[in-house]
C-alpha cells in the first residue's frame, strides 16, 4: 500500500474513532448543560468608545508569550481605594457589559474598575479554552497589581456564570501563594457544565468540562454567593446552592426569588448586596 495511501486511511479511522467516542459520550454519558463560546470580534473603534468613557482607559496585559487580552480599567483617585476585578460571563460583549456592571457597582464610591477579556473574547489574542483562560485568571490580578500598585487584599474580585469558575480559580491560586484577594463574589456562578467552540460537529464535541467545586477548597473565606432562583440558563438554582454549601461557613448566600441569571447583574438590590460585602471586607 502507497505510504500517503495507508497515512490518509490512519488519520480517517482515528477520526471515525473519536466521532464515535464523543458521539457515544455525548448522548449515553452523563448528561450536562452546554454552551457555545460567543467569542465575536471588537472593533478598534468600538474598543475606543468603552475606553473613551468618563474616567475610563484602555489597557492591554500580556498573560503569555504574543497573547495579550485587551482591558478596561478605571482608576480611583485615591491610590489607595480598593479595586473591583470582574471576570465576566459568556458575553459577545465582554468589556461593555462588565463596564456598565462596574460601573453600578462602585456607584459614587472611589474604587478602582478592571475587566478584561477572556482569550478570543473582543479581540483579545488567542483562542477561547478552558485550561487556557484558566491559567490566565490569576495572571490577571498578578499583571493588574504591578502596572497599578495594588496589594492583594485591595482587590476584591467579582464572578459571573463562566466567570465564576475563573474567579474561583483565580483566588484559589492567588490564595495558595499568600496572595489572597479581599474577598470573593459569585453571582450565578457555574458549577458544572461544558463549553464547545461552534462548528459542524459541536452536537459531538465533548467540550471543555467546567466543574468549580474542586478548587474551593483552596478559596478562603469571604465569600458572597448570590443565585436567582428562576436562572433559566443553568436550569434553576442548584448550582449556585452546590457551591455554597461546599464553601460552608466561608461564604455568605443569598438567594434571589425569581431572578434569571442575565437578571442578577440588572437588579440594584443584587449589586448592592456586592458593594456592601466589598466595604465591609475592605
Amino acid at each position: 500500500m502507497h505510504p500517503r495511501l495507508r497515512k490518509a486511511l490512519t488519520l480517517g479511522a482515528g477520526l471515525v474513532l473519536a466521532l464515535s467516542v464523543g458521539a457515544y459520550s455525548r448522548f449515553f454519558g452523563r448528561q450536562r448543560l452546554r454552551f457555545t463560546y460567543l467569542t465575536e470580534p471588537l472593533s478598534a473603534d468600538a474598543y475606543g468608545a468603552l475606553a473613551a468613557k468618563p474616567g475610563w482607559a484602555a489597557t492591554k496585559l500580556e498573560v503569555a508569550p504574543g497573547i495579550g487580552l485587551r482591558g478596561l480599567v478605571r482608576r480611583p483617585s485615591i491610590a489607595t481605594s480598593p479595586w473591583i476585578v470582574f471576570y465576566s460571563g459568556n458575553d459577545a460583549n465582554m468589556l461593555g457589559r462588565g463596564q456598565a456592571v462596574l460601573t453600578r457597582i462602585a456607584g459614587t464610591h472611589d474604587f478602582g474598575l478592571a475587566v478584561f477579556a477572556y482569550r478570543g473574547y473582543c479581540s483579545s489574542d488567542g483562542r477561547a479554552g478552558l485550561m487556557e483562560i484558566a491559567s490566565d485568571a490569576p495572571r490577571i490580578l498578578q499583571g493588574l497589581a504591578r502596572s497599578e500598585k495594588i496589594a492583594p487584599k485591595s482587590m476584591h474580585v467579582v464572578g459571573f456564570s463562566i466567570g465564576g469558575h475563573f474567579a474561583v480559580r483565580a483566588v484559589a491560586s492567588e490564595a495558595s501563594d499568600g496572595r489572597a484577594p479581599g474577598s470573593l463574589s459569585l453571582l450565578a456562578s457555574v458549577d458544572d457544565i461544558v463549553m464547545v467552540h461552534h462548528s459542524f460537529y459541536e452536537a459531538l464535541d465533548l467540550g471543555d468540562d467546567y466543574q468549580t467545586r474542586p478548587f474551593l477548597d483552596a478559596v478562603p473565606a469571604p465569600v458572597l454567593v448570590v443565585q436567582g432562583t428562576n436562572d433559566q440558563a443553568l436550569g434553576g438554582p442548584a448550582q449556585g446552592r452546590a457551591i455554597a454549601e461546599k464553601l460552608g461557613k466561608r461564604a455568605r448566600y443569598v438567594e434571589r426569588p425569581g431572578v434569571g441569571h442575565e437578571e442578577l447583574l440588572d437588579r440594584d438590590d443584587v449589586l448592592e448586596d456586592v458593594r456592601r460585602f466589598i466595604l465591609t471586607n475592605e
